[in-house]
């Protein structure tokens, strides 16, 4: 299992062009060399002119409004620019290219057909790691020549959209087509602008919950782990160590994982690490109880010793503990493992609120200045969550990948799945915890980029690995919340 399964990705840590991305190895990539693999600017056929690019690269536009049409109407194929027929004359349509963080070779061969599909113009497709698109993205920008869509996290589509790299007309045009009301409001959040609106249409997700055994807790009579005083009954009552048998399983090794962990016990109780004036508050008395209550389960109900993703993942599927936080793409594990009919998810932590942590995907599309091109890129994006494409899609990773869309969801269509079948009780629950789902890095709703140097620091995982080791809660707090204010100095 790895880190690419489980949903971790490196949240921002540095700074390119104004821009705040997270730092990732230095790997090569099948199809591409970096800057040597940017295209020249204007290539794309002459369509995008070479003044509406470098204004676009100055930073100087705003968002692009592509017209009334939202680039639905079926035109046909060209290798330059398109046209069809619109009862008012022609519909122009030009190349654009498409840039997806989805680079596995398994997922590239699902996707390139889909896109080879589109019909209404070429698309040129681009696979890349998450943790190097900002290289790419710097490179690219400096050359001119942004791609027309990205397809990434929200820590990036937050970054691109304060610097107003990212249409929102354009985004909210596709949203009102597929339907703004099939979009789950939690998704909406991660992709929102501090005016209301949207930087990039959402697409998918994963979320984190705690996954139990229900034969265990019918024989014990334990209620749904959910709120705080229900997860530690269960922690307490599964606990046996004598038989090597564990309460619960978290994370408590110094690495994301474990903050992630820890996240929705902090949220659920009120704490934060940035106030809404973006201040840091990692040492209030909601976050010391927080730090309290997670280590006194993780050190008297977990497996003994420190853990992250995978040991814990091992630890319930060897039935030594009944009860682990992990995220959504545990489902294909455990059905390998013929444990999908005796599992049950519980989607979200409740102390003062109800949260989960999860990760959300988007298709954002860029400030191109170019008319045919924006309404290209409008046209792709709508094709790419037509049911067909958008199931074909999710089903890279059936379970693992969330759908944001709630018709999708319950379509027989998306259902329709090996994967999926075995779970069909428990799809439903993990996609609606997208509603709940909350991070550090966002507050009301709003990307907050210092968050990135604070997470690439592992400050947070540092604070529950202190306390785990026996370190008073409220020091570690005071004196990790001050290291929080020198790392964003």
């Amino acid at each position: 299992m790895t880190n690419n399964h489980y949903g971790i990705h490196s949240p921002p840590n540095f700074i390119i062009d104004g821009l705040q991305f997270s730092r990732g190895a230095t790997t090569s990539m099948d199809n591409h060399d970096g800057l040597s693999s940017r295209r020249e600017l204007l290539k794309r056929s002459g369509s995008v002119g070479s003044a509406a690019v470098l204004v676009a690269l100055a930073g100087c536009t705003g968002d692009t409004n592509s017209g009334d049409d939202g680039g639905g109407d079926d035109g046909g194929g060209s290798d330059t620019t398109g046209s069809s027929g619109d009862g008012d004359g022609e519909v122009e349509y030009a190349p654009i290219e498409f840039w997806s963080k989805e680079q596995q070779a398994e997922r590239r061969q699902v996707i390139t057909p889909i896109v080879d599909e589109f019909d209404q113009a070429d698309v040129q497709a681009e696979f890349f790691d998450e943790d190097n698109i900002p290289e790419e993205l710097s490179a690219a920008r400096a050359a001119g020549d942004l791609p027309n869509i990205l397809q990434v996290q929200a820590q990036t589509i937050q970054n691109l959209g304060s610097e107003d790299l990212l249409s929102t007309e354009s985004a909210q045009a596709v949203m009102e087509s597929i339907g703004m009301d099939d979009l789950r409001d939690g998704a909406l959040d991660f992709m929102s602008t501090p005016e209301g609106d949207h930087f990039a249409v959402p697409h998918d997700g994963w979320v984190q919950g705690i996954w139990y055994r229900k034969s265990k807790f019918d024989e014990l009579g334990l209620p749904e782990p959910t709120t705080w005083e229900n997860i530690q009954e269960a922690a307490e009552a599964l606990h046996d160590p004598d038989n090597n048998q564990y309460g619960i399983g978290l994370g408590t090794e110094n690495a994301n994982f474990t903050r992630q962990a820890f996240t929705p016990f902090a949220i659920s109780n009120g704490a934060r690490v940035f106030n809404e004036d973006g201040e840091i508050v990692f040492d209030s008395p909601e976050m010391v109880e927080a730090l309290e209550y997670y280590v006194d389960l993780a050190q008297n109900y977990g497996h003994p010793g420190k853990h992250v993703y995978d040991a814990t993942r091992q630890t319930y599927v060897n039935e030594n503990s009944h009860m682990i936080m992990w995220s959504s793409y545990i489902i294909d594990d455990l059905l390998e493992a013929g444990m999908a009919d005796d599992t049950a998810f519980a989607p979200y932590v409740r102390r003062e609120t109800d949260a989960s942590y999860g990760q959300v995907t988007g298709f954002g599309i860029t400030a191109s200045g170019d008319e045919a091109a924006q309404r290209t890129a409008e046209a792709f994006t709508e094709y790419m969550f037509q049911p067909d494409q958008y199931v074909e899609w999710l089903h890279m990773a059936p379970g693992g990948m969330q759908s944001v869309r709630q018709s999708a969801s319950e379509s027989d269509a998306y259902q329709d799945n090996e994967v999926l079948n075995e779970w069909a009780d428990t799809v439903a629950t993990i996609s609606s915890a997208l509603d709940n789902v909350q991070r550090f890095g966002f507050v009301d709703g709003q990307s907050i980029p210092a968050f990135g140097q604070i997470a690439s620091q592992l400050i947070v995982a540092e604070a529950v690995v202190r306390v785990y080791e026996g370190e008073d809660a409220e020091t570690v707090a005071s004196e990790q919340a001050e290291a929080m204010r020198q790392a964003i100095e």
